[in-house]
């Protein structure tokens, strides 16, 4: 009998690197008029590749994403963000009024004054980390970046996903870096694949 009021889809789950179908969770979201939230923590720096970019197809079309540079893309601790389609609703959500904390005779557009928008009021502007580093780099530096880091996921997957003692946790080949795998010891690998092998497996 509850009424959802969001979804949040993963780009780039933790443990498997694993994405969830964007457009089609968007497209749900729009016909019961719900908030649709993408956690792109990890998976959000794809959308630097031209070659992995699809990954993230529909994300576009989200209400708000979160996306953490300082992990895929190597920014330096924390560079972290959440992104809002709807202007002003972080600091319609967020904002104190505090007088004493942001004055009013600034010489500068007090526009820029984050303090009121975040939850945090006093937190870094971490976007300058990534701007320093986008400097540096480039956008085909960043690109160059994650196509070798996931060409490296994929290589390793293909070495060990048919080598001797080793098992792969799921089938197929990893849609990130996460490289998921079992390695299992000689004296396991002549028992039947059930709960005991799993529960010694796992010790």
């Amino acid at each position: 009998g509850f009424v959802p009021f969001l979804v949040s889809a993963t780009a780039g789950t933790t443990v498997y690197g694993a994405f969830d179908p964007l457009l089609a969770v968007a497209d749900i979201c729009k016909k019961y008029k719900i908030w649709m939230h993408v956690d792109a923590a990890w998976g959000g720096g794809l959308l630097m590749s031209r070659k992995h970019k699809w990954k993230l197809s529909g994300v576009e079309r989200a209400n708000s994403v979160t996306w953490n540079p300082h992990k895929m893309m190597g920014v330096p601790l924390q560079c972290s963000a959440l992104l809002v389609r709807e202007e002003g609703l972080m600091q319609s959500c967020n904002q104190m009024h505090a007088s004493y904390l942001f004055q009013q005779d600034k010489h500068y557009d007090l526009s820029y004054d984050t303090g009121d928008k975040a939850l945090q009021c006093g937190r870094h502007v971490d976007v300058f980390k990534l701007w320093l580093m986008w400097r540096a780099k480039g956008t085909t530096g960043f690109e160059a970046h994650i196509d070798k880091c996931l060409e490296l996921a994929e290589y390793l997957y293909n070495i060990i996903k048919n080598r001797a003692g080793y098992e792969m946790v799921f089938d197929g080949k990893p849609q990130h870096t996460n490289v998921c795998f079992w390695y299992v010891p000689p004296s396991l690998r002549v028992l039947d694949n059930n709960e005991e092998k799993m529960s010694r497996l796992s010790k």
